[in-house]
């Protein structure tokens, strides 16, 4: 893998580690404190998850602080990991001095090195790394992002509590990580991707007219490869709505990722579209129109990896069609019991010809579900709609939902 750059998200496994694997900081600032945080959506919910130099090992030595000095060394076993750790932050701090003032800072992973002292100013606190759970496994996400004080600040940062000395220092200001990484993923974007960031904008307007501009979810994509859809392929229009729903991602989502599935009379999931390889992905899957339309298999596939991810975010489902499902019962059903799950399915169809969408109508108001999770609307083929419209339809509904499930206690964020 090489050199990693700040604001990248990698699968471990591409770094050459397993489930057991070692974290080597090397810092050459003198009394600067490394520290794993293992967190719980953000949070330190168990304090015995901090390991640094006054206490060394999680409770079961999943973490471990293995090697301190110049050159420190985490040992972790993600497999021995509870399943409440949800992430992993690898932290330097410092009481009187920038972290920056080392002469060299930087964490490897296996195959893969971050530079982080490029990236800093004068923060004294700083989260170099951050390990995380995801739907294919865990990931690493590079971060270098910090503020004023030092780890006493950081631990507050996490929701963690610090004995009080008889003169309290003036608090650090406190850093929102979500908004954080959306800054880091914009620029990103910036550098790699221009062409997107009108688009992350737009989605940015229509979030906050919402309401849900400090909202966070899963963005999955479902595309139908039904023979109709042919033209849409062709034309280049479902990699523009591939690019839009990267752009909601970029605002919702901390990955700034979007997991795809493509379904006609079977379902496949088609791996995950970001910021590395939006140019020219659908082109790259090679698209093999299915004879039919089925909704429900890859609902099932689509509630199942949601389930595996957790509770803990939910998931706003884009789902893209050209025609009404074959199995109508059989997806009424997927719908009524997929409403008491953090998930929120908005249905797009693409209108041409005589098709008829009654089912998809009858699927946004239907009867007997605990919340409505489900929106709908069409647009007339070749679609031509604008981008601001586009997220203003994909958006609707959204909070309301968001509102109901909290209050159904489907949400817990």
């Amino acid at each position: 893998m090489g050199v990693l750059q700040a604001g990248q998200r990698v699968p471990l496994s591409t770094l050459g580690v397993g489930q057991r694997l070692s974290v080597d900081i090397h810092c050459t600032l003198d009394g600067a404190d490394l520290t794993a945080f293992g967190l719980q959506d953000g949070k330190l919910a168990d304090d015995r998850y901090m390991v640094f130099f006054n206490q060394p090992r999680s409770p079961e030595g999943a973490l471990e602080l293995a090697r301190q000095g110049v050159d420190t060394s985490f040992n972790v076993d993600l497999a021995a990991l509870p399943t409440s750790i949800t992430e992993i932050y690898f932290t330097a701090t410092h009481d009187t001095q920038p972290i920056g003032g080392a002469g060299a800072l930087s964490v490897k992973v296996g195959d893969a090195t971050f530079d982080v002292k490029p990236h800093l100013k004068a923060e004294k606190a700083v989260m170099l790394i951050r390990l995380y759970r995801h739907a294919d496994g865990w990931r690493l996400a590079t971060v270098a992002q910090g503020f004023n004080g030092g780890l006493d600040a950081l631990v507050r940062h996490f929701g963690g509590e610090v004995a009080e000395a008889e003169a309290a220092p003036a608090p650090a200001p406190t850093v929102n990580l979500h908004k954080e990484r959306q800054r880091v993923l914009l620029e990103k974007a910036e550098r790699e991707q221009p062409q997107l960031v009108s688009l992350i904008k737009t989605a940015s307007v229509s979030l906050e007219k919402r309401g849900l501009a400090d909202a966070r979810y899963r963005v999955k994509l479902v595309l139908d490869i039904s023979g109709s859809m042919q033209n849409e392929y062709r034309s280049g229009a479902v990699q523009a709505l591939a690019e839009r729903a990267l752009a909601l991602a970029a605002r919702l989502d901390d990955d700034g990722e979007v997991e795809v599935y493509l379904f006609g009379i079977q379902a496949h999931r088609s791996g995950t579209l970001s910021l590395d390889n939006v140019a020219g992905f659908v082109d790259r899957l090679k698209v093999k129109l299915e004879g039919g339309t089925h909704y429900s298999p890859v609902m099932k596939m689509v509630r199942e990896d949601a389930e595996k991810e957790g509770r803990e975010l939910p998931c706003l489902v884009l789902f893209i069609t050209d025609g009404g499902t074959s199995n109508p019962a059989v997806v009424v059903r997927q719908m009524t019991d997929a409403a008491a799950e953090p998930i929120f399915w908005k249905f797009m169809g693409i209108e041409e010809g005589r098709v008829n969408f009654d089912f998809l109508e009858k699927l946004d108001d239907l009867p007997g579900r605990v919340v409505d999770n489900a929106d709908f609307f069409r647009v007339p083929a070749p679609i031509k709609i604008g981008d601001a419209e586009l997220f203003d339809l994909l958006l609707n509904e959204l909070d309301g939902w968001q509102r109901d499930a909290k209050a159904a206690g489907i949400l817990r964020v």
